[in-house]
């Protein structure tokens, strides 16, 4: 055999260069970035003033039922204290919503959400207890609204045994006898011992 040389077949050339990046983006310039946080800060001051309305209106709606719920508070306070005080006051039990709405107006809640006093505001503007105000009222403008003693007066039947511990005769001239008829009716005189 003889010594052959035996070439390669040729290679193709192969590319040294490198491929082709895909184009990078370009880092904003000035004048884009500043758009970006004007827009960014525009949308942010817009939600903030969103949110600002309407935490103002929940605080305004909040605000106006805490308003309704403490005047019917105070309602309740004065109502119940004056219908005790008047009732404590011997006012009749028919009189006494007529004498509460006429005193109304002069009761006050004074306190703390803790201790609560009821006072009547008088005419000098100095305050005064409700219990002792209804008292001295009672006692002289508000006579009339006070219930009647029982009595059998006025052709009503007395209960049973009633006049029977005293007797005609010591109720003396016909001045008295005729009072105790008024006071207590015709029956009750009759039933009474001779």
């Amino acid at each position: 055999m003889t010594d052959q040389t035996r070439e390669a077949p040729p290679v193709p050339p192969q590319d040294t260069r490198l491929p082709e990046a895909s184009p990078m983006p370009a880092e904003p310039g000035p004048a884009e970035s500043g758009e970006t946080a004007s827009e960014e800060a525009a949308a942010l001051a817009a939600l903030r003033a969103r949110l600002d309305r309407r935490h103002r209106a929940e605080l305004a709606s909040l605000a106006a039922g805490m308003e309704r719920e403490r005047g019917e508070l105070h309602r309740l306070l004065v109502d119940q204290g004056l219908e005790t005080a008047l009732a404590r006051a011997g006012v009749a039990p028919a009189l006494v919503a007529g004498a509460a709405a006429l005193l109304r107006p002069l009761i006050e809640v004074a306190g703390d959400e803790g201790a609560r006093l009821l006072t009547a505001r008088l005419a000098d503007g100095s305050t005064r207890p409700l219990a002792d105000f209804v008292t001295d009222w009672a006692a002289g403008e508000g006579a009339a609204y006070l219930a009647a003693p029982d009595s059998h007066g006025g052709g009503a039947r007395p209960e049973a045994g009633a006049g029977r511990h005293r007797r005609r005769a010591d109720l003396g001239g016909p001045a008295e006898r005729a009072r105790f008829i008024r006071e207590h009716g015709r029956a009750a005189y009759l039933d009474l011992d001779p």
